[in-house]
């Protein structure tokens, strides 16, 4: 099992093909990279040097003591300088298109092009309440985070974090779990809106019209915030575009990455 011993946290990651360019797949929020290894990998990597890792304290990665966006976006990039890797595409799913963001103003030079999912720069009010509350659930229960009262939805047909099951997440993956819930949810307080104005790099968007989880409406924002992109709404998709619409959206990313030149 491939382990990269890094600053602050042993990170699990996968590599296949052979392409010239490198493609980095972030998975969603206290998810892993395993679904996507087992059902899409092989397809990118006719394409692409194909880059797949656990965030720290998820998946098959190490556990760490401290959590937060910058450093998970900071183990992201140590593990491409691990594998001597100086630039890549950089794609990320709903939470892994925080971290993507996140990477892109903290590392702009490390970056081709940053393809971003079901995934926002900012949160309003009632969706900030949300991603924090789904962390207290897992750590505290549905219960005692609810305390009787019912979140309202952050947008028409949202399914909030009281409507939900209590999530099966592990002791082990509770820290990380947690802590990327928080930060999601400060994406109020600390939107990543304004740093990303500030760059230049070529950015394709991709929303899905029927996503319950994060909506279209930051991928509209992104796609009046990144100066240098390219939005595509796929109106019956789901949350994870590359997953719900899965030959459409790679149609839309091959047309894309072939008019900039990156394959």
């Amino acid at each position: 099992m491939p382990i990269a011993e890094l600053e602050g946290a042993n990170i699990h990651f996968e590599r296949r093909g052979v392409g010239e360019a490198t493609y980095v797949f972030c998975h969603g929020l206290g998810s892993n990279g395993i679904k996507f290894e087992k059902e899409d990998m092989d397809w990118y990597a006719k394409y692409f040097d194909v880059i797949s890792w656990d965030n720290r304290g998820l998946g098959r990665s190490g556990s760490s003591e401290k959590y937060s966006l910058p450093l998970y976006a900071t183990d992201l990039k140590n593990l491409l300088q691990y594998l001597n890797i100086s630039k890549s595409i950089i794609f990320g799913v709903s939470w892994g298109g925080v971290l993507a963001q996140k990477f892109a103003t903290m590392f702009p030079e490390m970056c081709s092009a940053i393809i971003l999912d079901s995934t926002s720069s900012e949160v309003n009010q009632k969706a900030s309440e949300n991603w924090y509350t789904r962390g207290e659930i897992a750590r505290l229960g549905m219960e005692n985070a609810l305390a009787g009262r019912k979140l309202t939805e952050a947008f028409d047909g949202h399914r909030t974090a009281s409507t939900n099951v209590q999530p099966d997440v592990s002791s082990e993956h509770l820290n990380s779990y947690v802590a990327q819930c928080r930060a999601t949810a400060g994406l109020r307080e600390h939107p990543l809106t304004h740093e990303l104005a500030s760059i230049g790099l070529p950015a394709l968007i991709v929303g899905a019209g029927k996503d319950s989880v994060a909506g279209a409406g930051g991928s509209v924002i992104l796609g009046r915030t990144l100066t240098n992109s390219k939005l595509h709404i796929f109106q019956e998709a789901g949350h994870g575009v590359y997953a719900t619409e899965r030959e459409e959206f790679r149609q839309v990313l091959i047309k894309y990455l072939k008019k900039i030149a990156l394959i």
